[in-house]
């Protein structure tokens, strides 16, 4: 696929010569790309199934071992800087667009959160990889937006795994929706007195120990980056829902007794042991 530019100085005046270089080149380079386009749709006809640790599949492990193969050959290539960028977006069209459909097909029978998880994978591979070469910028910013999004999902997953777990995520929900004058949230079915208090109390063993509420998905994250990250933003979201939920209990309108004895954790000591 490498340009024959280097052979047109040397071969001035042999035009013929240059002209047989040059049909040669076109022919190479066609079938080439026709050769990476057959690889891209024999992807397609048999899509694998993601592992039970929801880690890339072996196509596409193999396919970036090939992509890194093709892009690495040109480092010590005499290509020309805009034949090179233009064969590169060609053949990351060829290949890349391929893979992420590939991917999404594979996670379309899964639940959110093993889906959030296997494409956060499949993509951070994806953008490790691209990431070595130059003139892979556009891509890498679409990748990365892909996973931010995906991440978002895994975030409000594993908030609403440990909120449920807690008991203070359909409290949440009734705080929400709650209107003034439906009365005061102390009696409302499941949030009084005792029942807050109930779930205040597995609360404080969720900050005692944290980690015995991560989602079993979270730990299959390749990145451990992207795995501090989950981490972080989805306690920000607790600590968001906790402050909210303090507001409405001391709120005097809602008329709960003693209720800094209900919720004896300050906001501002909540984000300092989520923090």
């Amino acid at each position: 696929m490498h340009s024959h530019d280097p052979l047109s100085s040397i071969l001035q005046g042999s035009a013929s010569l240059l002209a047989t270089t040059d049909d040669m080149h076109q022919l190479s380079k066609k079938l080439f790309m026709n050769s990476l386009n057959c690889h891209a749709s024999k992807l397609m006809e048999k899509v694998e199934l993601p592992p039970a640790d929801l880690g890339p599949t072996a196509a596409l492990t193999q396919t970036m071992a090939l992509l890194r193969e093709i892009l690495s050959s040109y480092d010590s290539s005499v290509v020309p800087l805009d034949a090179r960028r233009t064969d590169f977006t060609e053949v990351l069209s060829c290949v890349v667009d391929p893979l992420l459909q590939m991917c999404a097909m594979s996670a379309s029978q899964l639940n959110p959160a093993d889906m959030a998880t296997y494409m956060v994978n499949c993509l951070y591979m994806m953008k490790t990889t691209l990431s070595l070469f130059e003139f892979t910028d556009q891509r890498l910013e679409m990748l990365s937006a892909q996973v931010d999004a995906h991440l978002d999902t895994l975030v409000n997953e594993q908030a609403s795994f440990t909120l449920s777990h807690v008991g203070l995520a359909h409290m949440y929900s009734v705080v929400q929706q709650h209107q003034p004058r439906e009365g005061p949230l102390s009696a409302v079915h499941g949030l009084d007195r005792n029942s807050i208090k109930t779930a205040m109390k597995h609360f404080d063993a969720f900050l005692a120990s944290p980690d015995d509420l991560v989602l079993p998905q979270c730990k299959f994250l390749l990145s451990a980056t992207l795995r501090d990250v989950v981490d972080k933003r989805s306690m920000d979201v607790i600590r968001q829902v906790y402050e909210q939920l303090y507001e409405a209990v001391t709120d005097s309108a809602n008329k709960y007794e003693d209720p800094n004895d209900i919720m004896q954790r300050t906001p501002q000591q909540i984000r300092q042991l989520l923090s």
